[in-house]
């Protein structure tokens, strides 16, 4: 149970070294430093047996993150009234009896992001994995 706590640690200082990293220019800073502090007290502390799962934390949140806006965006691009073509392209008409239409769209630099996090979380996953098989083939 010890290496399931451990890498819950991880995963946990993961997220937080994410969050602070993807908020940095805003409220990032404090996230950042805390997530360090906890990477330093996880050596000591619960060991270093499930550091591996630090990418997973890593890379799963800030993936959660640009994965929500692209769901967002695609929820809104699927609204009628938000399209972009034809002969109002550009204008959003609003239909009677509505009050609000929100139409949204994000960066395209948010896709390669999600990719790049995504990617880091999965080698994380193999990693445990790996690490795992490893322990079981030498039991």
């Amino acid at each position: 149970m010890r290496s399931w706590t451990s890498a819950l640690y991880w995963v946990v200082a993961g997220a937080v070294l994410g969050l602070g990293l993807i908020g940095l220019m805003t409220i990032g800073l404090p996230f950042l430093v805390i997530g360090l502090a906890m990477a330093l007290v996880g050596v000591w502390k619960p060991g270093i047996s499930g550091v591996w799962a630090v990418l997973i934390g890593f890379g799963g949140l800030p993936a959660l993150f640009f994965l929500s806006h692209m769901v967002d965006t695609a929820r809104s691009a699927a609204n009628p009234y938000c399209n972009n073509v034809g002969p109002n392209a550009g204008e959003i008409t609003i239909p009677p009896g509505v009050r609000m239409v929100e139409c949204s769209s994000i960066p395209a630099s948010y896709y390669v992001m999600f990719a790049v996090f995504a990617g880091i979380m999965l080698l994380g996953v193999f990693l445990g994995f790996l690490r795992r098989a490893r322990s079981h083939s030498t039991a």
